[in-house]
C-alpha cells in the first residue's frame, strides 16, 4: 500500500511541477518533448525549430519529404519541434538541419537563412501571444 501511495504522490508532484513550469495545468497537458515518430529501417532525430504555426507545417510538408534521404516527418505545434525519420546511408542530421534552415527556420543551433525567413508568412515567424518560449522551456 505504501508503494502505491508513494507512486501516486510522485505522479502528482511531477504533474504539478510541469504545470508550474508551463504556467497552468492546461498548458502542462500541451507540453511535450516533441513529436514521436518511428519508421522501420530509418533513424529519427528531433529538431527544435522556431516554426510557430500550422502554416509552418504546410511549408514542412512541401519541403521535408523531398530532402534527400528523408523518409517521413512529424511537426509538433506545441513544442515547435520536428521529428524527422531518415536513411543514414543517404543523409545526415546536419544536412537535414541545413535544409530546414534554408526554408527560413532555425534548426537546433543552425540559424535560419535570413532571406528565406523574410519571405515566410507572418504567422510562421511570430510566437503566439502569451508565449515567451516554446512549451517546456519557460
Amino acid at each position: 500500500m505504501k508503494k502505491i501511495i508513494v507512486i501516486l504522490t510522485l505522479a502528482v508532484f511531477s504533474f504539478t511541477a510541469m504545470a508550474q513550469q508551463c504556467g497552468s495545468a492546461a498548458a502542462a497537458a500541451k507540453c511535450s518533448d516533441g513529436p514521436k515518430l518511428e519508421v522501420k529501417g530509418a533513424e529519427t532525430i528531433i529538431i527544435q525549430t522556431n516554426a510557430y504555426s500550422a502554416k509552418s507545417n504546410d511549408l514542412f510538408k512541401a519541403t521535408l519529404p523531398f530532402l534527400k534521404g528523408v523518409k517521413d516527418y512529424k511537426y509538433d505545434e506545441n513544442s515547435y519541434k520536428v521529428a524527422v525519420a531518415y536513411d543514414p546511408k543517404k543523409t545526415t542530421p546536419d544536412a537535414i538541419r541545413e535544409g530546414i534552415a534554408k526554408m527560413g527556420f532555425d534548426a537546433d543551433k543552425v540559424k535560419a537563412n535570413e532571406q528565406a525567413r523574410a519571405k515566410l508568412p507572418a504567422e510562421c515567424k511570430t510566437m503566439p501571444k502569451g508565449c515567451s518560449k516554446p512549451c517546456g522551456k519557460h
